[in-house]
C-alpha cells in the first residue's frame, strides 16, 4: 500500500492546465474560479469525504452559490455530476479530451442550445461572455423561468435600456417575473409591453420637463404608481404636466403632488383635463384679484377663500370690489366685508357695482369738501359714504356743508353733522338762509358733563365770521360742482 505524506497537502502542487487560464478563466466569475480551484485541489488529493458543505465553510460562501458555480463548470464541460444524494462531482482532464476527442460524458445540451440562442440574439452588436450566459441560465434553473421567457427578457432589456444593459439589472427583472408568477410567454409579453409603455410614458414626462435622459428607477416607480395604483392614463398625466409650468423647477415630486390632489378629489379619466382647466382658471382669477388689490400674496394661500367668494359673487364684481378696496390700502381680508356691504345696499351685480363706483367717484370732490369743512382727515369710509348718501337724499350740498362747518370741534364729526341735519329737518329748515339764522343744532345744545379737559379758553367767533366762513365753503363747493 502506498500513501502520500500529509505535508504534501501544504507543500505539494495542484496541477492546473494552461488551457484553463487561456480558455476558461477570462470569462468566469471570481466565485466560480474559487470553487473550481478548490474542488480541483481536493479531487487530486482524493478527499472523498469532502463535499459542498465543507467547501462552503472553507470558502466562506453559501452552499447555494457553491452549487451554482459547479453547475457553471458542468456547462463548460470541466465538471460532471455523478450522483445527487449526496452530491458527487468528477473533474475532467482538459488536454486529454481536446487531443483525443474523448467525450465519455454528455454535456448539458439544453444549456448549449440556450447559449446558442443568446449568442444569436446579440449577434455582432455585443460580445457576450460565457459568464453572462451562465448567469442568465441560472434564471432558468433557479427561478424556474422558461428559456423562451428569459430570451424575451433579454430582448426587452435591449429595447428599453440599450445593447449595453447590465445582466445585474436583467437579473432584478427576472426576479420580478418570478415574484409576479409569470411563467408563460404570453404573460411575459403582456408584462414587457406594459413595462415598455411605462418607460415610454416616463420618458414623455421627462421631455415635458426639458430633460433628455433615461428615467431613473424612482421615476419609473412613481409612474407605475400613477397608472397601476391610482388609475391615471398617460393622457391624464400629460394633462397634469401642463400644471407643472407654474413651478420654477418642475419635477416628478411636483407632478406627484398634482396627481395626488386629483386622486383625493376623486377625479380620474375624462374629467381630469376639465378639472385641471377649471383649477387653472380659478388660479388665474385669484391672481387677477390680488393684482387688483395691489397686494403680494401667494395665490395658493387665498385660492379657497376666493373660491368661496366666487360662489356668491361674479368674478367681474369681485374685481371691482378689489380695486375699490385696494385704493384704500385694504387687504384680501377686507374684500368679503366690502362685497357684503354692497350686497346689503342692493348692489348685487357688475352693472350696479359700476354705477355705485361711478357715483362714488362723482361724489368724491363733495365728500372731500364736507370732510375739510368738519375737519375730518383721511379717506372716507363706507360708513361715511352711507351718511352722505342719506343726507343728499334730503338736503342740498350747501346745507350739508353748512352743518359740517359746525362740527369742527366735535369728536365724532359725521355723527354730529347727522344730528344737526336731523334737528333742522324736525324744525322744517330746508334752506341755507334758514339754517344761518338758526342757532347751532339741538344736539350741540344738549347739556353735557364738564371735564377737566374742557376747562380752557376757546376762541370766540362772531356771527359775521361764522357766516363768512360758511359762505366761502359753500361758494367753493358750488364752483367745483359747476366745473
Amino acid at each position: 500500500m502506498f500513501e502520500q505524506d500529509d505535508q504534501s497537502r501544504i507543500f505539494g502542487i495542484t496541477a492546473v492546465e494552461n488551457l484553463f487560464f487561456t480558455e476558461y478563466l477570462p470569462s468566469a466569475e471570481g466565485d466560480a474560479v474559487k470553487v473550481y480551484l478548490c474542488g480541483l485541489f481536493h479531487s487530486q488529493l482524493h478527499d472523498e469525504g469532502y463535499g459542498i458543505k465543507e467547501m462552503a465553510k472553507e470558502l466562506s460562501m453559501d452552499e447555494i452559490k457553491i452549487e451554482s458555480a459547479l453547475r457553471y463548470w458542468e456547462r463548460r464541460r470541466l465538471v460532471s455530476r455523478l450522483k445527487d444524494n449526496p452530491p458527487s462531482y468528477r473533474f475532467h482532464h482538459l488536454g486529454q479530451r481536446m487531443l483525443t476527442g474523448q467525450d465519455d460524458w454528455k454535456g448539458d445540451n439544453a444549456y448549449i442550445a440556450f447559449s446558442e440562442a443568446v449568442y444569436a440574439l446579440f449577434g455582432e452588436r455585443r460580445k457576450i461572455r460565457p459568464g453572462e450566459i451562465a448567469t442568465a441560465y441560472e434564471w432558468v434553473q433557479e427561478l424556474g423561468l422558461p428559456q423562451g421567457v428569459v430570451l424575451m427578457l433579454l430582448s426587452h432589456c435591449v429595447a428599453t435600456r440599450g445593447i449595453g444593459f447590465t445582466f445585474k439589472y436583467a437579473e432584478k427583472l427576472a426576479t420580478v417575473l418570478k415574484e409576479e408568477g409569470i411563467a408563460a410567454e404570453e404573460d411575459a409579453e403582456k408584462y414587457f409591453n406594459h413595462d415598455k409603455l411605462t418607460r415610454d410614458g416616463t420618458k414623455a414626462v421627462l421631455r415635458r420637463f426639458g430633460l433628455r435622459r433615461a428615467p431613473t428607477e424612482d421615476e419609473l416607480d412613481l409612474y407605475r404608481k400613477w397608472t397601476d395604483e391610482w388609475g391615471f392614463s398617460s393622457e391624464d398625466i400629460q394633462n397634469a404636466c401642463q400644471e407643472t409650468v407654474k413651478a420654477s423647477n418642475p419635477s416628478f415630486a411636483y407632478l406627484n403632488g398634482i396627481l395626488e390632489g386629483l386622486r383625493r378629489r376623486g377625479v380620474k379619466g375624462a374629467p381630469v383635463k376639465e378639472q385641471l382647466e377649471q383649477e387653472s382658471e380659478l388660479m388665474k382669477a385669484t391672481r387677477e384679484t390680488l393684482n387688483a388689490l395691489g397686494v403680494r400674496v401667494n395665490p395658493v394661500a387665498v385660492q379657497n377663500a376666493y373660491k368661496a367668494l366666487l360662489s356668491q359673487y361674479p368674478h367681474s364684481m369681485i374685481l371691482l370690489a378689489a380695486e375699490a378696496v385696494g385704493r384704500k390700502g385694504g387687504k384680501f381680508e377686507d374684500l368679503p366685508v366690502a362685497l357684503q356691504a354692497w350686497y346689503t345696499r342692493g348692489i348685487d351685480d357688475e352693472l350696479k357695482a359700476r354705477a355705485h363706483l361711478d357715483k362714488q367717484s362723482a361724489q368724491l370732490p363733495l365728500i372731500k369738501r364736507i370732510m375739510d369743512a368738519c375737519g375730518q382727515e383721511g379717506n372716507p369710509s363706507e360708513k361715511d359714504r352711507a351718511f352722505i348718501d342719506a343726507w343728499l337724499s334730503t338736503f342740498s350740498p350747501e346745507l350739508i356743508l353748512h352743518a359740517a362747518a359746525q362740527a369742527r370741534n366735535a369728536k365724532q364729526k359725521f355723527f354730529y353733522v347727522d344730528r344737526v341735519l336731523k334737528a333742522w329737518k324736525e324744525k322744517g329748515i330746508n334752506t341755507l338762509e334758514e339754517a344761518t339764522k338758526e342757532q347751532p343744532a339741538a344736539a350741540s345744545q344738549r347739556p353735557s358733563r364738564e371735564v377737566g379737559a374742557h376747562r380752557y379758553d376757546q376762541r370766540q367767533y362772531t356771527e359775521e365770521q361764522l357766516e363768512r366762513n360758511t359762505h366761502d365753503l359753500i361758494k367753493e363747493a358750488l364752483n367745483k360742482r359747476e366745473s
